[in-house]
């Protein structure tokens, strides 16, 4: 009787005893903690990344419609690009795809053809002369240059995002080939007269 009761006794004192309550329960948060506070780091980074992309792809159309020659160079176009990027650091931008195009509208018959005139690419292929507006991933003719002989430049730029922490997840959540963020830039080309990409002739007539 007298071991019973002192194993009651002392079982009484272990449900009544609450010392170790808090260690437990913040093993049990800690993790979560540790996942919020990553992820939070990891989500904020990525919506710097695509507003930096967002100011690259307008900086890289800027340049190059008011390039100092209308006719750049590969090593011209090549300098713009590598000027804009410096926007982008500390980001990689070893991945990233740019396509520079000389745009042209013309009317034929009273009726407005948009398109490519000439094109560079760096990391991508460029775009054929005369490919319309609104095809293969162009966009629409935008309503600022919907008038004979606009001339515009149209900057694109494809980034894929690569996170520095959780990569497994990531992969996971958006495939193999994870986040791509692209970007479709017009801008008005400010020089005297039209330019023309490396390689490249000048607008033809769109029929």
């Amino acid at each position: 009787m007298l071991l019973m009761r002192r194993i009651l006794e002392r079982l009484a004192r272990y449900r009544c005893d609450e010392r170790g309550i808090a260690a437990v329960e913040f093993a049990f948060v800690l993790p979560l903690l540790i996942i919020l506070y990553f992820a939070t780091a990891e989500l904020t980074r990525l919506v710097d990344a695509n507003r930096k992309l967002t100011l690259f792809a307008r900086t890289l159309s800027d340049l190059s419609g008011r390039a100092d020659n209308p006719s750049p160079t590969v090593e011209a176009m090549a300098t713009i690009a590598g000027a804009a990027t410096a926007i982008l650091r500390p980001l990689d931008a070893s991945n990233l795809q740019i396509v520079v195009n000389a745009m042209g509208v013309e009317s034929v018959s009273g009726t407005l053809y948009g398109g490519v005139c000439s094109s560079w690419a760096q990391n991508a292929t460029k775009r054929p002369a005369q490919q319309r507006n609104g095809t293969n991933g162009l966009p629409q003719t935008p309503a600022v240059y919907q008038f004979d002989g606009a001339r515009y430049i149209l900057g694109e730029v494809t980034m894929t995002y690569t996170p520095i922490i959780g990569s497994a997840l990531y992969r996971w959540i958006f495939g193999n080939r994870g986040l791509t963020f692209t970007r479709q830039i017009p801008w008005s080309e400010r020089t005297a007269s039209e330019i023309i990409m490396p390689g490249g002739v000048a607008c033809p007539i769109f029929n």
